[in-house]
């Protein structure tokens, strides 16, 4: 009975924890799309593609196309970093918040023994 409490307590339960935590992991990383947008970091906001209007050359028409398409990339550049922020500092949360869970559960079994004992000692 008690070498199945320990299998429960050590085994069991730490690899469930594990699952749980890799499961948020993965959703926070699906959400925020990082992959994606680590991909596509330097991709023109929205799709926006400037195109030369004039056939043949015309300088103003060229840099109008060049400039507003370096524009479009920046600011796409910009938005994907300030979610790429978010979504790394919410997988570090997440990945803090297992940490923590996994040493609370460690730390469960002894501190139920040394409270017991320190309550018994209070008592007599």
């Amino acid at each position: 009975m008690i070498g199945l409490f320990f299998e429960w307590y050590f085994l069991e339960i730490p690899q469930r924890i594990g699952k749980i935590w890799g499961n948020y992991l993965w959703f926070f990383g699906r959400y925020f799309s990082i992959g994606d947008l680590a991909r596509e970091f330097l991709s023109p906001w929205k799709g926006l593609i400037f195109r030369r209007e004039k056939r043949g050359f015309d300088l103003g028409d060229m840099l109008s196309a060049f400039f507003g398409n370096v524009i479009s990339c920046i600011i796409g550049a910009i938005m994907r970093s300030f979610l790429l922020v978010a979504g790394l500092a919410t997988e570090l949360l997440a990945l803090a918040a297992g940490v923590a869970a996994f040493a609370g559960w460690v730390v469960l079994l002894p501190a139920i023994f040394y409270f017991f004992w320190k309550g018994m000692a209070l008592l007599f």
